[in-house]
């Protein structure tokens, strides 16, 4: 087992006949800054022994292992779990559909590299703080407020304070926009100007700037358009893929 011990850390398990690639994917998970907790297993068979609902966030399956391959894994995955994020690692596309079929998030084809991996990563944890109703805990005007993280539509920097535009209202607080960002999690979370964050998940439409489901208007760094609009395809695009 690997690694942190933050409550919060991302539960993951792999499942990889192959012991230098294991150590690989293993290496490319150890050198971002998410906090996780890995179980490694060489076999599906040895992964399903031990797998029950929840236990995991994140499996990242082999597709060509000894008699029972990944997909196959996946089929009994899938039977008790239907939410835990599923990465299929491998040499070639041939399983694609079967892929779409369990609701697989993505193919890693290997030699694996990072940006693939963080993705995954990203998309586990997203998914996880939505099942488990992950919150903000600010002060406004000396009172104490725990926002539900989906509640949160923008938030602006105005004045020296952070206004947070939320479905249930509008809170104000002392810190930072760079103190926030911190703690709200990416992708879902992006930070598109640097007076602003926007929750992409009450975005209405996209132009010059974004257009917010409440009716407010979250701007885009000029600089930075193509990269941030990119971002929200992306986003866009694997929820699509993560059965959102």
């Amino acid at each position: 087992m690997a690694s942190a011990t933050e409550p919060t850390a991302l539960k993951v398990a792999l499942a990889e006949d192959i012991p230098s690639d294991a150590e690989l994917l293993t290496a490319l998970i150890e050198l971002t800054d998410i906090p996780f907790t890995l179980e490694k297993y060489p076999s599906g068979e040895a992964l399903l022994a031990e797998f029950e609902k929840g236990k995991y966030d994140l499996v990242f399956l082999d597709v060509y292992m000894g008699e029972l391959n990944g997909v196959q894994t996946a089929e009994r995955i899938r039977d008790v779990d239907t939410q835990v994020v599923i990465v299929f690692t491998t040499t070639s596309d041939d399983f694609t559909r079967e892929g779409y079929r369990l609701n697989a998030y993505k193919y890693l084809l290997k030699p694996i590299v990072q940006e693939d991996v963080i993705d995954a990563l990203e998309l586990a944890i997203l998914k996880r703080d939505k099942a488990q109703g992950a919150t903000l805990a600010i002060v406004d005007d000396n009172v104490p407020v725990v926002i539900p993280l989906n509640d949160i539509i923008y938030i602006e920097a105005l004045n020296r304070k952070s206004q947070i535009y939320t479905t249930e209202g509008t809170y104000s607080t002392t810190m930072t926009i760079e103190d926030l960002e911190k703690l709200l999690p990416a992708p879902r979370f992006l930070r598109s100007h640097r007076s602003f964050i926007v929750n992409l998940d009450h975005v209405d439409e996209i132009a010059d700037d974004f257009i917010m489901d409440n009716g407010g208007i979250a701007y885009i760094a000029v600089k930075s358009h193509r990269k941030i609009k990119h971002a929200y395809d992306d986003y866009l695009f694997s929820m699509a893929r993560g059965d959102e």
